[in-house]
């Protein structure tokens, strides 16, 4: 059986499942972005045919997107209460007033809010349950590398709205294609067992590599894939989606951990805009 995903960039990517199209996490708008890297190259106005959105929580670099798709793609969006909330008043330009667009009643409707252990069935085939998560605690040496930057502090004006659209509560996803399970975090987090343990033997794990120190992201995902015990990871989130608020991280010590502690998982690296066929039985 073939899967198909490609990957947009931050944690946002495109699944491919015999036809039925997901997306998550939508933020084209980091094409504003001049010196964001690697560069976008897929639009927004490119994609179509989507059966469902899916949004991890409501910072921005998760929702920019999501009410455009629900207003000009008739796209369903299925989100927390807060990041619904957060897709209007983004859509009303209140972040970003040069980021304006419509959002009809009938494109409000079309954000559904969800809630943990819900089971959205997009057809007969593939259903998501959403699963309790929670936003991974930056650290010291994350937060550090931010404030000391003389970009940061040179365009510190502008950034400051970026950063207030709060993140409420956060969904990993559980992605049942037929027999197959693929689960999403649009954040690591690795404490809650019992959500892990439900999901244990996954096919796939899409796993965020970003929030944290470098040797802090290894142990993390460490703690997940010990439990998840997948065949496949994906790590996505490690670019430099909107600098100098952002940074590539630097992945050797997880490939490393991932390489000396599960030798038989496979890590699948994405090309941003390259569609990954994955062969899963």
């Amino acid at each position: 059986m073939v899967v198909k995903l490609t990957w947009l960039g931050t944690a946002a990517y495109l699944l491919d499942l015999d036809g039925t199209r997901l997306m998550c996490d939508p933020f084209f708008y980091r094409q504003t972005n001049p010196k964001a890297e690697p560069e976008l190259k897929t639009r927004r106005e490119d994609i179509s045919n989507i059966d469902g959105i899916f949004i991890s929580h409501g910072h921005i670099d998760h929702i920019t997107d999501a009410g455009w798709f629900a207003e000009y793609k008739k796209v369903p969006v299925y989100c927390s209460e807060v990041a619904k909330e957060n897709i209007i008043s983004w859509a009303k330009g209140e972040v970003d007033p040069q980021e304006t667009h419509d959002l009809s009643e009938e494109a409000k409707n079309e954000i559904h809010v969800a809630n943990w252990g819900d089971l959205i069935e997009i057809n007969e085939d593939v259903s998501v349950e959403i699963l309790e998560s929670k936003h991974i605690k930056f650290d010291f040496n994350t937060i550090f590398a931010r404030i000391k930057s003389k970009e940061f502090w040179k365009n510190v004006k502008a950034l400051i709205p970026l950063g207030k659209l709060p993140a409420g509560d956060v969904f990993g996803f559980g992605i049942r294609y037929k027999d197959i399970k693929l689960i999403s975090y649009g954040s690591l987090w690795h404490k809650n067992e019992e959500v892990l343990k439900n999901n244990r033997d996954c096919k796939v794990f899409i796993a965020p590599i970003a929030g944290n120190s470098k040797k802090h992201l290894a142990e993390k995902s460490r703690a997940m894939i010990k439990i998840l015990q997948p065949e496949i990871v994906i790590p996505l989130h490690w670019d430099n989606f909107y600098p100098p608020i952002s940074r590539t991280e630097d992945l050797d010590p997880f490939l490393k951990m991932v390489e000396t502690d599960f030798p038989n998982i496979q890590v699948i690296m994405p090309e941003i805009d390259k569609e990954i066929l994955l062969e899963v039985n």
